[in-house]
């Protein structure tokens, strides 16, 4: 506590002295909005930077001819003996590179932030959270998650300022600290995460478009920020939305890195006469402002076949934040409730060993097989997520739940599922499927399609419009 309170003083001490005198002028704006050029109120589109664009993701990840995505790994100098012919069910033990991490960047925005020497562009994470706030780590953040340019300091903008406890704009979730002269943040998400701050305003540019006064949070603690190295911070799609609330995404492989992706709000969004739509859930005690939203899951069918041991209270979200099922851009594969997730897999084991697969262990997933046969390819299962409504079923492809692992002599095949304490639907998960978000009416639609055909062929650097321009 001391220390924190002694960075926080520090931090704030340096921006009260260079901006004092202006902090009666900071914006009053209630919904900060990054405006897209040529973008009318009724709907627009973001061409959002694609995650293979860049050039700290691991290459070694790509779509096959045969749908799956395959992860060209080191198996071949780990490998042990070959089991002996007739082992059909003999357990050996693999080791694999991460495979989680070329599936982190799911989509982005190149933003400039601030003015005079201050001014640089960064990379943002956008998120597909209900959170309208824009934030990022700022210069005498600590701890932070390195990134790849500097961070950005406050002192170095002139067109820089602290919001005061007292705007109008500082109300939940945001605070008042430091006798009015300064308003406080906090944001909590996956996997530990935890950043918190202070709220200012600054100039922020998008594809040429000058935005004044925009609120932000600059974060001077940021704890396990996944930003891989190259996001400076984070934008939910809502702060984006300029009052719509509808917008929507289809993910697809990231295999092409010449193509980028849109995020569609208002009369954008396509229309399809097969969505099926379920409740988005009021986050009740959670604090994950970023970590998606909330929808009822009542069942889980392998196949054809509903599983008998998943029960619905197993994805109730509870009175402390605990539980419920989560969609989730930011999670790369889809996370489980441990209770749930030992009946699935259990049910894929059980359905893949009566053909014959042989089990191996590969570190950080629960279940994986020798899938070099034809025969056993064939018979990976697809999984259905059902929703309270009957007809709302969200259906993952065996390519969208099996990852491969490819060797020169032979293929391995991984459930791209892990057990948690909470269920969240991961991006993996997500691919070739739209999904509409209606937060007036809080109504989730999904639907499949082909999401390549919502892309754009473009060739873009983004190392060097991100670069350090010290």
């Amino acid at each position: 506590m001391e220390m924190k309170l002694t960075i926080s003083l520090a931090i704030i001490t340096a921006l009260l002295m260079h901006h004092h005198p202006s902090l009666t002028a900071a914006a009053t704006t209630a919904h900060p909005t990054i405006t897209p050029a040529n973008a009318s109120l009724a709907g627009f589109s973001l061409q959002l930077v694609a995650a293979a664009d860049h050039e700290a993701l691991d290459h070694t990840v790509r779509r096959g001819s045969d749908g799956f995505l395959h992860l060209q790994s080191r198996l071949r100098t780990d490998l042990p003996p070959r089991p002996p012919s007739g082992g059909a069910n003999v357990t050996t033990t693999l080791r694999g590179p991460d495979m989680y991490a070329p599936l982190r960047l799911p989509a982005a925005l190149v933003v400039g932030v601030g003015t005079g020497s201050g001014r640089q562009d960064y990379l943002f994470k956008v998120v597909d959270t209900s959170s309208s706030l824009i934030w990022m780590q700022c210069k005498g953040c600590d701890p932070h998650s390195p990134q790849r340019h500097r961070l950005f300091d406050t002192t170095s903008s002139p067109t820089f300022r602290l919001v005061p406890g007292t705007n109008p704009f500082c109300r939940p979730p945001y605070w008042s600290e430091f006798n009015g002269h300064a308003c406080a943040f906090r944001v909590d998400g996956p996997r530990g995460m935890s950043v918190e701050g202070y709220l200012g305003t600054d100039q922020l540019t998008y594809k040429g478009v000058v935005h004044q006064n925009v609120p932000f949070g600059c974060a001077h603690r940021a704890f396990h920020f996944q930003n891989d190295g190259v996001f400076a911070g984070v934008i939910g799609a809502t702060a984006v939305a300029r009052g719509l609330t509808r917008f929507s995404y289809c993910l697809f492989h990231g295999g092409d890195a010449n193509r980028q992706r849109f995020l569609r709000f208002g009369t954008d969004v396509p229309r399809n006469p097969r969505y099926r739509t379920t409740k988005i859930l009021p986050a009740l005690g959670a604090r994950d402002e970023s970590s998606g939203h909330y929808v009822g899951l009542v069942g889980v069918s392998l196949g054809a076949r509903r599983l008998d041991g998943i029960r619905p209270e197993m994805f109730a979200c509870r009175e402390d934040g605990q539980g419920g099922c989560v969609i989730d851009l930011g999670t790369p594969l889809t996370v489980m409730a441990r209770e749930a997730y030992d009946v699935v897999e259990e049910a894929v084991w059980s359905d893949l060993q009566r053909h014959g697969a042989e089990r191996v262990e590969l570190a950080g997933y629960g279940l994986c097989v020798r899938a070099s046969s034809e025969a056993i390819k064939g018979r990976l299962p697809s999984l259905s997520l059902h929703f309270p409504e009957e007809a709302a079923a969200l259906v993952v492809s065996p390519e969208q739940l099996f990852l491969m692992a490819d060797d020169e002599e032979q293929r391995v095949a991984c459930l791209a599922m892990k057990p948690g304490r909470r269920t969240v639907i991961g991006a993996l998960q997500q691919v070739d499927t739209r999904f509409v978000f209606d937060l007036k009416d809080s109504k989730l639609s999904f639907a499949s399609e082909s999401c390549i055909q919502d892309t754009v062929e473009v060739v873009l650097m983004i190392h060097r419009c991100c670069s350090d321009s010290s």
